[in-house]
């Protein structure tokens, strides 16, 4: 899932990523933000067999860069470089840079 302001309105799209790490991610979608905009971005991880954690990053960026099909104006997906992100395992926060809750910091 992810949205940015559009003219005062947010605009709100889902995809699916392709590469993803603390630093960014690669985002396949029919409906891409401008390149250069501010985006906020929930990534919901797959649950593994015979685990009951459920993990979901939440992240704001900035688009970098924005893939359009070959000779079409469509759109194929989008480069966001990641600002601030959150990692959130059940109950647990993890912030990249700063500790919040009871765990360990993402340096």
């Amino acid at each position: 899932m992810f949205w940015w302001m559009d003219r005062g309105t947010i605009r709100r799209s889902e995809g699916r990523t392709r590469d993803i790490s603390e630093d960014g991610a690669f985002v396949f979608a029919s409906t891409c933000p401008p390149r250069g905009i501010q985006i906020g971005f929930k990534v919901f991880l797959p649950v593994l067999p015979g685990i009951q954690r459920k993990t979901r990053m939440e992240a704001d960026g900035q688009v970098v860069r924005v893939e359009q099909v070959r000779g079409r104006d469509e759109c194929e997906g989008f480069a966001i470089l990641t600002q601030h992100m959150v990692l959130r395992v059940n109950n647990e926060t993890y912030e990249r840079g700063q500790r919040s809750g009871d765990g360990p910091q993402l340096n």
